[in-house]
């Protein structure tokens, strides 16, 4: 049975329920946001291209063009531009994403050879996901969370200890919450649940050599049952504190949290193609209702900012933020809208995720926070230059008066795109001649 392409999924239609409270608790954690902007300030992604370039062997058409088939039709699955794919020659069953603006997948050997193909491609499903879903920061913060906190305490009067305090385990907590997610986006890359429940028991149990033959799915989740059984008020404190520094869910749990989410109906509703989709994420729905020539370039700038920002994975609407909430924060760097001005995309450029700041796109404007209450139209824009990034600042974009910063190159181009193609909608016929 072919398997159904996903055409345009955002991380939104999979995302885990507990990955989404955790890190609204994370960005609550005194000392997160600082912690954060001091990595943000020392790392960048040339350090994890040095690594893999050097360290490690990047497959392709003609290096084990197999194994580098089987990483390309989960790209193909998932509609995505494949990240750069690294095989390491390490005795662990592995696998990891690196990088923040221009990721890397890295898949060990001791993985390729205890695993069948198609457990392969739900692992580096579980991996891209990682990258759909904006986890790579944060989980770099917590690979890395005691160096951080030791130079962070020293150039903060002595506050890593208390830093660490706060964060560690409610990080560690999140960063076990996102395993859940990244699982759900490997079923949707195999589209087969018990090439999923067979990935967690090999992870389990190793490859088990001789005896790999002899491993049995449902007498896993016959124990995974079992120990939901056995679960109590006790059980669970006790659990809670052997998980503490853990990075991932232990593989019972998680082959429970996946079926599970089979079984609710949800995966079901995705493959049906009832999910959301990247652009729709930043586009308004419907038919523009202004007529006229105004209505008719609004339309045809939606059209263009949409296409644009498609691919964007850090644009969101409202990222994990109710509607009614949203509106009230960006009244707070936002103009009052015209009746028919529809809210385009929202790049939110907080570590908070309240939506009250960052850049924000209409049918007929750009606003940005640093500028509050001030838009530009984008008939009326004549600048659109790129900011380069420094030591303490990020990638932009100077529109006309505006300073926009954005995360990421990426997500800084794809807003160039989508300015000037909604600028040249907009721009009257009389200035598209001159």
């Amino acid at each position: 049975m072919s398997k159904v392409k996903l055409h345009k999924i955002s991380s939104q239609s999979f995302e885990h329920e507990a990955d989404r409270k955790a890190l609204e608790a994370l960005r609550k954690t005194i000392g997160f946001d600082r912690l954060i902007r001091a990595l943000m300030s020392i790392t960048t992604d040339k350090i994890f291209g040095v690594i893999t370039n050097s360290n490690y062997l990047k497959l392709g058409d003609r290096q084990c063009p197999s194994l580098y088939k089987l990483y390309l039709e989960v790209c193909d699955t998932l509609d995505m531009v494949p990240p750069p794919l690294y095989l390491a020659n390490q005795p662990q069953m592995n696998a990891f994403t690196a990088g923040v603006e221009q990721p890397v997948i890295v898949v060990t050997s001791a993985l390729v050879d205890g695993m069948k193909d198609k457990e392969i491609q739900a692992v580096l499903g579980h991996e891209l996901g990682h990258w759909m879903a904006g986890h790579n920061l944060y989980r770099m913060v917590a690979a890395s969370i005691s160096g951080i906190l030791v130079a962070l305490g020293d150039i903060a009067y002595g506050l890593g200890p208390l830093l660490k305090l706060g964060i560690v385990p409610t990080l560690m907590y999140w960063y076990r919450c996102a395993e859940l997610t990244a699982d759900r986006a490997g079923l949707l890359a195999v589209q087969d649940l018990d090439t999923v429940l067979a990935v967690e028991m090999t992870l389990a149990a190793g490859a088990a050599g001789r005896f790999s033959k002899e491993l049995d799915v449902a007498a896993f989740m016959e124990q995974a049952k079992q120990v939901a059984i056995d679960d109590d008020h006790w059980t669970n404190i006790q659990r809670a504190l052997l998980e503490m520094e853990l990075t991932h869910p232990w593989p019972v749990v998680r082959a429970r949290e996946i079926e599970k989410w089979v079984k609710v109906g949800e995966y079901g509703r995705v493959l049906e193609g009832d999910y959301i989709r990247r652009a729709k994420d930043t586009v308004a729905d419907g038919p523009h209702p202004r007529e006229g020539e105004t209505g008719i370039a609004a339309a045809a700038a939606e059209i263009a900012i949409g296409a644009a920002l498609s691919r964007a994975y850090g644009v969101h609407v409202a990222p994990r933020i109710p509607e009614h909430a949203l509106h009230l924060a960006l009244g707070s760097f936002v103009e009052p809208l015209g009746p028919d001005e529809r809210v385009m995309a929202l790049y939110d450029d907080t570590f908070s995720g309240t939506g009250d700041r960052g850049v924000l796109l209409t049918s007929e404007r750009v606003f940005a926070s640093g500028a509050p209450k001030k838009g530009v139209r984008f008939a009326e824009v004549t600048k659109l230059d790129e900011l380069a990034a420094g030591l303490l600042s990020r990638p932009g974009l100077q529109v006309n008066e505006l300073e926009l910063r954005f995360h990421t190159r990426d997500v800084r181009d794809a807003f160039k795109q989508a300015i000037k193609a909604a600028s040249e909608v907009h721009r009257p016929p009389e200035a598209t001649r001159a």
